[in-house]
């Protein structure tokens, strides 16, 4: 049996009427939403659209013969006969934003149809089946994602919203997210916002991978959560999960003994302890940031998702035509701009230069690879320094377990230091609940007889 033709999906009536309210009047073009010509089906319309867009951002007013001078001037297809009726065609302006909305709804629909022939295609390509539906999947969640529109707020508004902030906050409803590090939390005013990214970036054995897995696992108690590993396998990932949760030495949990019924039951525990939480983990390399939006999307949809971790930057893929900074820069501006339009909190992993190890103490923001692109884009910038583990260090047993987070740039708050305590074995990250220990001076002549050693 023979189908009949899919009808486009379009509304002529609905274009005609939007271009007629504009031609009438020209402040409705202000009542309207974002519309990008394409939305317009029929040829003439787009045009008319188009030439429309061009004249209000120059300044100019706009009517059928304004229309008809600059489309005749662009050597488009003028018609002063077709732009009249345009203008008589709609009975009123009112139910402009009605016809701007149908529009939009049909160019969606029409978008969808393209994309639904596209993954046609793919069915019959040399790729995979994974590859298929992974690009499938790719193609729905780029049009799944559909920019807000924000319009200025005049400060009554803006007063409004910000004393109702302030009343929440006072009866301790505080929108931030907690990320169960006390000191952390007090820096962050309460912890992660919605639409921030904080860089989280420290040299390899610091304990980054710890401190972010356990971040994730403490937000993850009450909020969806996502990690998205570039360098460890979701296998790894469980190893140090299961040894932190234990708490286990870590060591036995990969040995795996079958006669070690100790560690058998502190494994069977952690996993009935993870499994109540919501964190969804992803292993795979040079992640590029369609592919980032695209797993953000999926989650985003099945179950929410409130706090993303990329781990890490240097590992991401760019668009190939770009030198590497400035693929990093584009990389993580829209890691940003990805936050702030799907209303996410994001903690960003990032790598150090290898300075770092040449310079005893906590690491600076210029030993931060790419500082400049990650400074700009990022809302925190934290940089984690464990002593025992520096090249330099002296492991002196007072900082035995030490790591501190030091949040070198905020930029709706305090700087300072947050004192941690890091159990490599058990891959646990928790607050340092002793005295801060500190380096003894050393004595004049034995710094000098060091200096001539």
């Amino acid at each position: 049996m023979s189908r009949a033709p899919r009808q486009i999906p379009a509304s002529l009536e609905s274009e005609a009427g939007l271009l007629g309210g504009l031609l009438l009047d020209n402040e409705a073009i202000q009542r309207i939403p974002d519309l990008d010509p394409a939305a317009f089906y029929s040829s003439f319309h787009r045009e008319v659209y188009s030439t429309i867009q061009s004249l209000v951002v120059e300044g100019h007013p706009y009517d059928t013969v304004s229309v008809y001078t600059r489309m005749s001037e662009k050597g488009g297809a003028a018609d002063l006969v077709a732009l009249n009726e345009l203008a008589q065609y709609v009975p009123s302006s009112t139910s402009i934003r009605r016809y701007a909305e149908v529009v939009q709804d049909r160019y969606r629909s029409r978008q969808l149809m393209q994309v639904a022939g596209e993954i046609a295609d793919l069915a019959t390509s040399t790729a995979t089946s994974a590859e298929q539906i992974d690009r499938a999947q790719m193609l729905l969640a780029k049009m799944a994602t559909v920019k807000s529109r924000r319009d200025p707020q005049h400060i009554d508004a803006s007063i409004a919203e910000y004393l109702a902030l302030l009343q929440d906050l006072s009866e301790g409803r505080n929108p931030a997210i907690p990320t169960g590090i006390s000191g952390l939390d007090g820096l962050l005013n309460g912890g992660l916002r919605r639409g921030e990214v904080l860089v989280l970036g420290a040299r390899p054995k610091h304990g980054k991978t710890a401190l972010a897995l356990a971040l994730a696992r403490n937000m993850a108690r009450n909020y969806s959560v996502l990690f998205l590993s570039q360098e460890m396998a979701i296998s790894q990932l469980m190893h140090r999960h299961t040894a932190a949760m234990g708490p286990f030495d870590l060591g036995r949990i990969l040995a795996a003994r079958p006669e070690d019924k100790e560690m058998w039951t502190a494994v069977s525990d952690a996993a009935h302890r993870l499994g109540q939480l919501n964190i969804h983990h992803d292993e795979q390399g040079a992640l590029t940031l369609m592919e980032i939006r695209r797993k953000v999307m999926k989650v985003r949809r099945e179950r929410g998702l409130d706090v993303l971790f990329v781990d890490f930057l240097q590992l991401m893929a760019g668009a190939g035509d770009e030198n590497r900074n400035r693929e990093l820069d584009i990389i993580v501006n829209g890691i940003k701009a990805m936050s702030m339009d799907l209303q996410i909190a994001t903690v960003v992993l990032s790598q150090m230069s290898r300075k770092a190890d040449e310079h005893y103490g906590p690491p600076l923001m210029t030993h931060l690879r790419d500082s400049g692109a990650i400074e700009a884009a990022a809302d925190q910038v934290a940089l984690l320094f464990t002593d025992w583990n520096h090249p330099m260090s002296k492991r002196t047993d007072e900082f035995k377990g030490y790591s501190q987070l030091d949040l070198v740039a905020h930029r709706n708050g305090p700087q300072g230091v947050v004192p941690l305590h890091f159990n490599a074995n058990f891959q646990q990250m928790q607050d340092w609940n002793r005295p801060i220990p500190t380096h003894k001076a050393v004595p004049t002549e034995n710094r000098r007889r060091d200096a001539n050693f």
